[in-house]
């Protein structure tokens, strides 16, 4: 199977960083050579800082794909979604590129973000980066366990990465959607914690499932199930990370899958309400500020 950039799957870290970079240069050439390299300097880096477990991955945007690979393009790779319905609405954001380190230290992240940066050299403007973090036991900073039903061990790998027999020039690559959340935190303090764990449709504590009998609503739970309309599971893996300061909190929340069509579904169904006009309540209380959607090739396709 073709080699993933392990940033993908890789299992949580207490820091991470992530940049926003668009390109400057018309020369594709030397952007191809530079992004081929990333794979390889995260793995020096890793190396250097092996206690620390540092990942990361480098993605292409929707937009520049075809500038910058005219000749292949990922079957399923299109813009992020149109999601406006009623006071609901996803803005996009492209960007050229994205880039993402995580690791148990902050200098690191801080570190290696440089070299990057110094590697790929005046060819990019850096337009955001974004610090996140480790909030609590994994949890948002609404004070609950952020996808709960993530998959674990192996499973991650299955389902963010696109398989051979699916697609042979871009196996072990993966679509990625992010979507930078901002809380709205004094009005979700406000309410009282029962009623937070009927919007999340779980027990605040344990993470344990509220029976639908119990609650008077529709819930978050209910609406970003990994399930369509056919009770027929999605492939998705969330590489979720809380962001913030003292003035503004949010949520950076990356969604990978080896079918593009998966996440589309369960955006979907958060955003946009059903014939009982019900939709995720969670996006009463946070925004998705910029969106935007990108590809993660495999090392080989990079290295081509």
């Amino acid at each position: 199977m073709a080699q993933a950039q392990k940033g993908i799957f890789a299992e949580p870290n207490l820091h991470g960083l992530t940049l926003s970079l668009n390109v400057m240069t018309d020369d594709v050439v030397s952007v191809r050579r530079k992004l081929a390299r990333i794979p390889a300097l995260l793995n020096e880096l890793d190396e250097r800082f092996s206690e620390a477990l540092l990942s990361g991955y480098v993605a292409i945007g929707s937009d520049y794909w075809d500038i910058l690979y005219p000749q292949q393009r990922p079957s399923q790779l299109g813009q992020f979604p149109d999601l406006r319905d009623g006071d609901r609405q996803a803005p996009r954001e492209p960007v050229d590129l994205l880039l993402t380190v995580r690791s148990d230290r902050f200098d690191v992240n801080y570190h290696s973000a440089r070299a990057l940066l110094e590697w790929l050299g005046h060819d990019v403007e850096l337009t955001e980066q974004l610090p996140t973090f480790r909030f609590m036991d994994g949890r948002d900073l609404t004070g609950f366990i952020d996808a709960p039903e993530n998959p674990r061990g192996i499973r991650r790998r299955q389902l963010a990465l696109i398989h051979a027999d699916d697609d042979p020039v871009f196996a072990g690559g993966s679509y990625l959607y992010v979507q930078k959340f901002r809380h709205d935190l004094r009005r979700w303090e406000q309410l009282t914690q029962e009623m937070q764990e009927f919007v999340i449709g779980r027990k605040k504590l344990t993470g344990e499932r509220i029976s639908e009998a119990v609650l008077q609503m529709v819930s978050h739970t209910q609406k970003a199930k990994l399930q369509n309309e056919r009770e027929q599971p999605l492939s998705m893996l969330r590489q979720n990370m809380p962001w913030g300061d003292m003035r503004e909190q949010g949520l950076l929340a990356m969604y990978f899958s080896g079918q593009s069509r998966d996440i589309l579904q369960w955006l979907k169904q958060r955003y946009i309400a059903d014939e009982n006009g019900d939709y995720d309540p969670l996006l009463d209380y946070t925004e998705a500020v910029s969106n935007a959607a990108f590809f993660a090739p495999s090392v080989d396709f990079l290295t081509q």
